[in-house]
C-alpha cells in the first residue's frame, strides 16, 4: 500500500482550470512516499508528477520553480532516513488559488485509505491531459505529435539548451562526486571530534551507478570530474573507477580538457598515486593546513604530517613520469597538477603563510601550487567570525612577511585568485575567497554526494538536494532511453532551482546561522 503525505492540499477535488492554475502558478505541491511502499509504486508517482509538469509546460513557464525529485528532511537526513521521497513540486504558496495548508498530522491515515485518493489523482491527470491535447489540436493544425510523446529535454550539448544551464545563464561543465562519507582524519573545520553519522554502504552509489551519472553528465557538456569524500582513497575500487571516468571523458567530443582530479588528505596517497595516474588521473589536490606536527595533530585530531609530505613528492614524481612535466600547458608552463589546499584560521595557522610559499619552492622546487582557503561555515564545524581570515588579510600577511606578490591571470570559471612571487620561479599562490569575494556568478560546478543526491550549491540547504540514486534504483522501465529521460528531467529541474549566490543565504554569518547544510565530509567539498 502507498502511504502519501501531502504537505500542501492537493487532495481536494478541483476543476480543470483550478488544477491547471495549481500546477503552473507559484504554488506548493509536494508528495512524499514513505519507505513502506515498493519501488514500483515510488516510480509510478515520480512519473505521474513528471507528466503533470510536461502537460503544462512548467519547464518553460516557470523554470526557476520547477522541481521533480527526492527531498529529505534535514532533521532525519543523517540519522534515520525514515522517508524516501518519491516526487516533489515546490512553489511558494497556495493562497492565490484558495487552498488552505493542512498540518501533516491530519494527512496521515491508515494505508488502506490512500488508494482511492491516489486513483482519483491519476484519473484527474488523465482527464486534464486529454483536455490539454484537444485544446492544442484546435489551436493549430501543425501539432502532429501527442503531448505524451514530445521530448521534454533537448539532449543537445549546445550550452543554451543543455539541461546543465541554470536560470542565471551559467553552464555547468564541472562535476564533483563524493565517493565516501568516511574519513581517516577528524579535521576541526570539517566535522565534530566524534565524527558524523554515516549512511549504510547499501545507501551509497555503486561504481555502475556513478558511471551511469558520469555518462549522462558528460553527454550534456561536463568535461571535468573531481572525486572527493570524506576520503576518496578509502574506496577500494578507486583505480578502475578513475579509469572508467577517464575513458568516458575521452569519448566525448565536447572539449579537449577531459580532466579527472581527486581531492585527498594524502594520508594513504603514496600507496596509490602511481596506479591512479596510470589509470587516467590528471590532477590531485592535497589538504594540508600546517607544517607543524603538533598543529597537524591538533587540527586533524590524528598524526600523519610525514605521510602527507611524502605523498606530495610522490605525486609530483608520478605526474612527471606520466606527462614529462608536473605542470600543464606548453612545456610545463601552466598550473601544477599537484595543489596544496590550506584552510586558514586566525590564531592557528595564519602565521604559516610565508612558510607554505617557501616550502613550495625550497622543498618541492616550485612544482606545486599553494592555495589558501577562507574558512567556510558548515554544520558542526564551529565556524566563528572571530577566527575568520579574509583574502585581503592573507595577502597582507604574505607581503608583510617579505614576499612581494604579483597578480597573474585566472582561468575561466576559476575559484582561485592567482598570484606569484617574482623571485620564486613558477610557484603560484592562490586564494579561494568564497566568503569575502565570492565567485558565484561564474560557478560551473555541480556536486553529487556519496549517497547519490545532486547538490547544486556547496552552501545550499538539505531540502534542495535531489536523490538521483533513488530514481536509478526505483525505475520500473527497462528502456535505457526512458531511464535517462527521467534522470535528465530531475537534473534539469534541480539546476533550474540553483540560487545565484551562497545558497541564497547572502553571507557567511547567515550560512552559519541557518545551519541547514551537511557537515563538509558528507558533502564532498
Amino acid at each position: 500500500m502507498v502511504l502519501l503525505l501531502a504537505t500542501r492540499c492537493v487532495q481536494r477535488r478541483t476543476t480543470p482550470n483550478a488544477y491547471q492554475k495549481l500546477i503552473t502558478s507559484s504554488n506548493s505541491y509536494r508528495l512524499i512516499a514513505s519507505s513502506h511502499h515498493n519501488a514500483s509504486d515510488k516510480y509510478t508517482e515520480t512519473r505521474l508528477l513528471s507528466h503533470a509538469s510536461s502537460m503544462y509546460n512548467c519547464n518553460e513557464t516557470a523554470p526557476s520553480s520547477t522541481l521533480i525529485g527526492h527531498f529529505s528532511s534535514p532533521l532525519s537526513l543523517y540519522r534515520k532516513q525514515q522517508f524516501s521521497t518519491a516526487v516533489a513540486r515546490d512553489y511558494d504558496s497556495l493562497e492565490d488559488v484558495g487552498y488552505e495548508q493542512q498540518p501533516i498530522s491530519k494527512l496521515i491515515h491508515e494505508n488502506n485509505d490512500r488508494m482511492p485518493r491516489l486513483q482519483a489523482l491519476r484519473e484527474q491527470l488523465r482527464d486534464e491531459k486529454r483536455q490539454q491535447q484537444q485544446h492544442h489540436q484546435h489551436q493549430s493544425n501543425d501539432v502532429k505529435v501527442a503531448e505524451s510523446t514530445k521530448p521534454m529535454i533537448d539532449y543537445s550539448t549546445d550550452m543554451d539548451n543543455s539541461i546543465l544551464t541554470d536560470t542565471h545563464g551559467r553552464h555547468h561543465n564541472y562535476l564533483r562526486i563524493s565517493l565516501s562519507e568516511r574519513c581517516n582524519l577528524r579535521c576541526q573545520y570539517c566535522m565534530p571530534p566524534e565524527g558524523v553519522p554515516l549512511s549504510p554502504t547499501s545507501n551509497l552509489l555503486t561504481n555502475d551507478e556513478i558511471m551511469r551519472l558520469v555518462t549522462l553528465f558528460v553527454k550534456n557538456g561536463v568535461d571535468k570530474v573531481r572525486l572527493t569524500g570524506g576520503e576518496p582513497l578509502l574506496r577500494k575500487d578507486l583505480v578502475p573507477l578513475v579509469h572508467s571516468i577517464s575513458e568516458e571523458l575521452k569519448k566525448s567530443n565536447a572539449t579537449s580538457s577531459n580532466l579527472v582530479g581527486i581531492t585527498t588528505n594524502g594520508i594513504s596517497l603514496s600507496r596509490h598515486v602511481h596506479d591512479l595516474v596510470d589509470a587516467g588521473l590528471t590532477g590531485v589536490n592535497i589538504s594540508l593546513d600546517t607544517l607543524s606536527s603538533d598543529r597537524f595533530q591538533e587540527i586533524t585530531r590524528r598524526k600523519g604530517l610525514d605521510k602527507v609530505m611524502r605523498a606530495i613528492g610522490d605525486s609530483i614524481s608520478a605526474f612527471q613520469n606520466r606527462y614529462g612535466h608536473v605542470r600543464t600547458g606548453p612545456n610545463g608552463t601552466g598550473g601544477s597538477r599537484v595543489k596544496i589546499n590550506c584552510v586558514v584560521m586566525k590564531n592557528f595557522n595564519d602565521d604559516e603563510l610565508v612558510d607554505f610559499v617557501n616550502m613550495a619552492t625550497d622543498t618541492f622546487g616550485g612544482d606545486v601550487d599553494i592555495r589558501f582557503i577562507e574558512w567556510m561555515p558548515f554544520n558542526d564545524n564551529a565556524w566563528s567570525r572571530s577566527r575568520f581570515v579574509s583574502y585581503q588579510d592573507m595577502v597582507d600577511k604574505i607581503t608583510k612577511g617579505g614576499l612581494p606578490l604579483e597578480r597573474i591571470i585566472d582561468g575561466p570559471n576559476d575559484t582561485t585568485k592567482w598570484w606569484q612571487v617574482p623571485q620564486k620561479d613558477s610557484t603560484r599562490i592562490g586564494f579561494i575567497t568564497s566568503m569575502s569575494e565570492h565567485f558565484c556568478s561564474t560557478c560551473n560546478r555541480l556536486r553529487i554526494t556519496a549517497d547519490g543526491k545532486i547538490k547544486t550549491c556547496l552552501f545550499g540547504s538539505n531540502e534542495k538536494e535531489v536523490s538521483l540514486k533513488d530514481i536509478m534504483r526505483q525505475s520500473s522501465s527497462d528502456d535505457p532511453r526512458q531511464q535517462e529521460d527521467d534522470l535528465s528531467r530531475v537534473i534539469h529541474a534541480a539546476v533550474q532551482r540553483k540560487t545565484f549566490a551562497l545558497g541564497g543565504h547572502g553571507s557567511a554569518d547567515n550560512i552559519a546561522k541557518a545551519a541547514d547544510n551537511r557537515p563538509m565530509t558528507l558533502i564532498g567539498g
